[in-house]
């Protein structure tokens, strides 16, 4: 059998068992809350263990799973709500963070570079006009507001790992910010190694500075040149857009000073407003006026009459192709949101109040990343199968079910019978069928998954 399984439940469940012995690190009342824990049915272990494994169904459901039916054990709803509000928030984005970075999230498996990828989602959680940051009030009478948080991921797209991730008002989102926010979290120790992806959304100077600074390569999707709010428009002279596809570099000085001689030429000098919001090139500066940067810009056909406009500052070694299989990939932060959102059930929370809707927000993250965990070792597991030549497809793990597999895993008892989940995990699989699928997209309202359903 294999021992991975069992390393990573044990890792991620003395985790919390380190919490509950300094619980006052992570509680409301640091003199108070779970003082007296050994006394009653709901310790600070079991509470967070209970939340991190809820799933799709009520929360008197997943108590009584995770008790698995005995009534000597199983506390009142009431009692398990109380529980839960002595824990701060710290506690689940400690939990996340030590979790997460515990076992390789990371895959150098293109040309031996790691693709990342960052992009936001909305949240949507039970309608509250009055929580006035989360509200999206209707714009017609007859229609019915929503609330959302906007969930901010930095994701593997090879192994579908979150790596960080930053929780915004629904109403106020700022994807840029959150990508900032999240680059000075990231230092890894060969940064050459890592290719960030973003799309049209994060276009920005600054996103670029800050990679420049940090040492990580880029390839971020632009607006067209012809458009006034693009970064391409200052380059319009020097890019062939009448071929239906290019890859030239773009090179200046970029500067912080409007001499007369910068002004004049302007294929050679980049101005920079100091007095806008660029925090990271005056850094980039280092007490200097000029910084010479270059990059590469590309035209790529996706359709016929559409075209896509990328910046990158990746070598030549990385040719046109490459860079369009590396956007391709970008995509994987998507299949990343949809896992986490339907497989994982991130839509299904058990409660109202903010704090409590973004402790189960981190709790679902700490599932689907224990669950990826799995899911990429019975992935490994299963390209080791012998499988008939003439098969017409091959076949991968149904990571939508690894997840399921994995939360049953989670919350199950080590006491009885071992399993082996990998195994499992192997038994589901689906034919992957790489022919080209175009059809329209589905627009539908949108609203929560209301608690009467569940």
């Amino acid at each position: 059998m294999n021992d991975y399984p069992t390393n990573v439940k044990q890792k991620l469940n003395s985790i919390i068992q380190n919490m509950a012995n300094h619980h006052w690190l992570f509680t409301q009342n640091p003199g108070r809350d779970f003082s007296r824990q050994h006394l009653g049915k709901l310790s600070f272990y079991d509470t967070m263990r209970m939340i991190i494994g809820m799933g799709k169904g009520s929360t008197s459901d997943e108590i009584m799973d995770y008790f698995d039916l005995d009534p000597s054990l199983i506390p009142s709803q009431s009692a398990f709500t109380q529980r839960r509000a002595q824990i701060s928030l710290s506690a689940f984005e400690y939990l996340f963070s030590e979790f997460s970075s515990s076992f390789p999230a990371t895959t150098n498996k293109f040309k031996d570079h790691c693709i990342l990828a960052f992009d936001g989602c909305h949240v949507v959680h039970t309608t509250n006009a009055e929580i006035l940051e989360d509200y999206n009030k209707p714009r017609l009478v007859d229609y019915k507001g929503y609330n959302h948080m906007h969930l901010n991921g930095f994701v593997d797209v090879i192994s579908k790992v979150f790596l960080d991730v930053v929780i915004q008002p629904g109403q106020h989102p700022d994807e840029r910010a959150a990508m900032r926010a999240m680059l000075d979290h990231f230092s890894p120790d060969e940064p050459e190694k890592y290719i960030i992806t973003a799309d049209r959304g994060y276009e920005s100077y600054d996103l670029i500075f800050q990679c420049e600074l940090k040492k990580l390569n880029y390839v971020f999707r632009v607006k067209s040149p012809s458009s006034c709010r693009s970064m391409l428009s200052s380059y319009i002279s020097e890019l062939p857009d009448d071929q239906e596809e290019f890859d030239v570099i773009v090179k200046r000085f970029f500067t912080d000073k409007y001499t007369k001689i910068m002004k004049e030429q302007g294929d050679v000098y980049h101005y920079m407003n100091p007095y806008k919001t660029i925090p990271n090139f005056q850094k980039l500066l280092a007490g200097n006026h000029l910084r010479y940067l270059q990059f590469r810009v590309l035209k790529i056909k996706t359709a016929e009459n559409t075209y896509e406009y990328i910046i990158t500052n990746l070598p030549f070694s990385f040719d046109l192709n490459d860079i369009k299989d590396i956007y391709h990939w970008r995509w994987g932060i998507e299949v990343s949101f949809r896992y986490l959102k339907h497989a994982n059930g991130l839509l299904h929370f058990h409660c109202k109040k903010p704090e409590f809707l973004k402790q189960e927000i981190y709790a679902n993250l700490v599932l689907y990343n224990f669950g990826i965990f799995l899911a990429n070792e019975a992935a490994e597991e299963n390209n080791r199968k012998k499988r008939n030549a003439n098969n017409k497809y091959t076949y991968d793990v149904d990571i939508s079910t690894a997840l399921k597999l994995a939360r049953k895993y989670f919350i199950r008892s080590d006491t009885g019978k071992g399993i082996d989940i990998i195994k499992l995990m192997t038994k589901y699989v689906h034919a992957v069928k790489t022919e080209f699928r175009q059809f329209s997209r589905p627009l539908r309202g949108i609203g929560a998954i209301h608690f009467g359903y569940r």
